[in-house]
């Protein structure tokens, strides 16, 4: 426990997707070198596990889990290896995203439906298997990776720019639900 917040761990276990390459991965570089236990997901499991190896070489702790957001049965798979792995989940960076690049009349239905179910179905399953716990506890932080296409639209990525802006808006819902339950909701916006 902190002695400046008695009620707040000093060891606050993380939770990052997305975390086989980019901002992913450097999130969760830099929160372990900070000394907070990470757990990695993402569906490319052998970049995962490098990653993780480095930051164990580097002193820190990590675990790698194979994640598909679109798979709901591999999001409840994760979440009970990471809270296996590292006990109560303190905060999750849901960074993890499919993109389609195409203009709107080339986009087939489904392909937009298949951006928009990972990127924002597939952050509401995590969400929905991961905040519970932290609303019990009264504390928790979450972070929800973006992107500046919702303030910056780009042609030939309708999916992705429709996925972020849903998010965004699904991320401002949330806000306004677990105002006073102790539990943060953030949008990081690269």
């Amino acid at each position: 426990m902190s002695a400046r917040f008695p009620d707040h761990p000093e060891r606050r276990a993380v939770v990052v997707t997305g975390a086989s390459s980019g901002i992913g991965q450097a999130t969760a570089e830099t929160l372990a070198a900070a000394g907070h236990p990470v757990v990695l997901g993402a569906r490319r499991l052998g970049e995962l596990q490098a990653i993780a190896q480095t930051i164990r070489e580097d002193g820190g702790e990590a675990h790698a889990f194979h994640l598909d957001l679109a798979e709901p049965d591999s999001v409840l798979r994760f979440v009970d290896a990471a809270m296996s792995a590292v006990g109560a989940v303190e905060v999750v960076v849901a960074n993890a995203a499919r993109n389609q690049v195409g203009a709107i009349l080339e986009t087939p239905p489904e392909e937009l439906e298949a951006v928009l179910d990972v990127n924002v179905g597939g952050t509401h399953r995590l969400i929905g298997e991961l905040l519970p716990p932290m609303v019990k506890r009264r504390r928790g932080d979450v972070v929800v990776v973006t992107s500046d296409v919702v303030t910056n639209p780009r042609p030939s990525m309708a999916a992705y720019v429709t996925s972020k802006w849903g998010l965004e808006g699904y991320v401002r819902a949330l806000q306004m639900e677990l105002e006073g339950s102790g539990v943060r909701v953030s949008i990081v916006r690269p």
